[in-house]
């Protein structure tokens, strides 16, 4: 048998404890990656504001919060759902997965988190009022945000309107009946209506098919244009009804860039990609532990006016250079 010299033996057993101290230290970096990996629960209550989720993704990935890096999320679609109760018990079982905070994309979502815990951190994106939020301001709640400032540009939006139609005067509101902040809003639509001297006529729906319906009962030329207000049922459905609005000839102001990229003639707001990338931060000052009561409601970044040039071309009206230049950003290709 033959005998290791003792200068190789020292060599070996360096060797060893060289590999056992790798080893220990790839275990133990496993483990701290996996205690700094937090979780990230979403509630999305429709598709289009899943463009609000991209945003926050980037935002935090811009921040060192990459995906599988440091944070995974656990999403919930709740336009899944088909009741109220539904929606409840996706909830609770995102809640019982114990999240490390809890993203919400608009009031309904928020509400609703709201409801199944106080001890949570809750960041919203995008809030049209704290109206929609009655739990926001009670004492110990753990939930803070971006607001969308829609409510604070319902007269902006109307002004907006009337620079690019001149001669519009009789403005169809579409409000959602089932909304918070629907009274007030229509409050700020009359209000700014009365300064500018048009007509308004409002009308309420309670789902997408009675807009279709009221839409399809409208004469073309019955009216100038058309305004819905904040509405997360409202969001997706004015898109939807797109080819009846060309068909009725009506020019509708929307809220968010996303609908002038899908085809809707022009909007005033802040789009949902921006305000995800806003809310990042917030997020990751809550994951470093900053309390949500320790942070404000902040209001939105960029608001922009937004056209659709391919859209308006397809409505009698002539748009000139000058009221072209109003819009900070265009979609499609002036054919007129």
């Amino acid at each position: 048998m033959d005998v290791i010299p003792m200068k190789k033996q020292r060599k070996i057993l360096f060797l060893l404890i060289l590999v056992a101290g790798t080893l220990l230290d790839w275990s133990s970096s496993q483990h701290k990656q996996d205690v700094d990996l937090y979780t990230i629960g979403i509630v999305i209550a429709n598709e289009d504001r899943k463009d609000k989720v991209a945003g926050l993704k980037a935002g935090l990935q811009s921040l060192g919060l990459g995906e599988g890096v440091r944070v995974q999320y656990a999403p919930v679609y709740l336009n899944t759902a088909q009741t109220l109760e539904e929606e409840r018990s996706l909830v609770q079982d995102l809640i019982s997965k114990k999240p490390d905070v809890v993203v919400t994309t608009g009031a309904h979502e928020t509400f609703l988190i709201q409801q199944e815990t106080t001890t949570v951190p809750i960041v919203f994106i995008g809030v049209a009022s704290l109206v929609e939020l009655p739990l926001v301001e009670t004492a110990g709640t753990v939930t803070c945000g971006i607001s969308n400032g829609q409510m604070n540009v319902i007269g902006k939006r109307l002004e907006l309107t009337t620079r690019l139609l001149p001669d519009a005067k009789r403005i169809l509101i579409i409000a959602d009946s089932h909304a918070p902040t629907t009274e007030q809003a229509i409050v700020e639509a009359r209000s700014a209506a009365s300064l500018l001297g048009v007509h308004l006529q409002v009308e309420q729906v309670a789902s997408p098919r009675d807009l279709e319906l009221l839409l399809s009962r409208l004469s073309p030329g019955e009216y100038d244009a058309m305004l819905p207000l904040p509405s997360y049922v409202l969001e997706d459905a004015i898109t939807d009804c797109l080819p009846l609005l060309i068909e009725k000839q009506l020019f509708v102001m929307g809220s968010y860039p996303e609908q002038v990229k899908a085809g809707l003639y022009a909007a005033y707001g802040v789009s949902f990609h921006a305000q995800g990338m806003q809310a990042a931060h917030m997020v990751a000052r809550v994951l470093d532990g900053v309390p949500p009561t320790a942070l404000s409601i902040e209001w939105p970044d960029d608001v922009r006016f937004v056209v659709n040039a391919t859209s308006l071309s397809k409505l009698p009206i002539t748009v000139t250079d000058q009221q072209w230049s109003l819009a900070q950003e265009w979609y499609g290709v002036k054919d007129k």
